[in-house]
């Protein structure tokens, strides 16, 4: 074997180890928009989750936050279980007088991931998602189809996500569930500036319907960036409001359901 044969083949081993490694720290770049990989069978993750958002037609702010345990079944097969906090503060209206009100929720979530077509060796990534949650007055259904594609230094995907919302409603002192849907579609597109490092951009249309009519109708648009090393990466956006279609009493915004601003950080460690 002559030096130019070894050469080349100690560096195509060293890519597909780094590969290797990369895929298996990191199955997704974006905050909002997930991707078609899954984990490899026995491979964990450990997610933690936290948005922030601001901006209502009066004070608001809200954090979430969602621990999340991530593993590979194996047949491109994976699940998760999240714990889930909430708490939000808000101005509220006691006869004339306004006082800053703040509710707390903690729900439990279990989402499962199947791979169907693969970002790189296929025309197109391809997978199916479903999320159910249950919380201590509110449970929700999750579905998406999501679509994605890596070609050289830029990975684009695309989400179509419906969800189903019930919470618990006080009517005539009795308890009443109330049912809520949702549509959304998200789109990112990331450009690798190296192999660490990433930039992206995203774009989230969000409708929610009550009773078959829509109710709330706005366009998310942002940037971000994803960062990975090792077993390690962490994923930053920020998300305003760009528009607002429906619900918007008037104005160019919807700050009636949604707000004006979202930051969300995502920090995740593969074991």
């Amino acid at each position: 074997m002559n030096v130019k044969n070894l050469l080349l083949k100690s560096a195509m081993l060293t890519f597909f180890l780094l590969t290797a490694i990369y895929s298996r720290a990191q199955d997704r770049i974006f905050t909002y928009t997930y991707q078609s990989g899954v984990l490899n069978k026995g491979q964990r993750e450990i997610e933690i989750w936290n948005t922030y958002r601001t901006g209502k037609s009066d004070f608001f702010t809200g954090f979430d936050h969602r621990t999340e345990f991530e593993i590979g079944l194996g047949n491109n097969l994976q699940t998760s279980f999240y714990l889930n906090l909430s708490t939000q503060t808000s101005a509220v209206d006691n006869g004339g007088i306004k006082s800053l009100e703040t509710e707390h929720d903690i729900s439990f979530s279990n989402e499962w991931k199947y791979k169907l077509l693969d970002a790189v060796a296929d025309p197109v990534g391809l997978a199916l998602y479903g999320e159910l949650g249950i919380g201590t007055k509110e449970n929700e259904f999750e579905g998406k189809v999501i679509l994605d594609k890596k070609i050289n230094k830029f990975t684009l995907a695309a989400n179509a996500v419906y969800e189903l919302e019930t919470e618990a409603e006080l009517e005539n002192n009795k308890a009443k569930w109330e049912s809520e849907h949702k549509a959304e579609l998200n789109v990112g597109l990331a450009y690798a500036l190296s192999p660490k490092f990433q930039i992206t951009t995203e774009h989230a249309f969000r409708n929610v319907f009550a009773e078959g009519e829509l109710e709330h109708s706005a366009l998310y648009s942002g940037v971000g960036m994803s960062y990975v090393r090792d077993n390690f990466w962490v994923n930053f956006s920020l998300m305003p409001q760009v528009k607002g279609f429906k619900g918007s009493e008037g104005k160019s915004l919807n700050l009636v359901e949604y707000e004006k601003m979202q930051y969300r950080l995502l920090v995740s460690f593969a074991f």
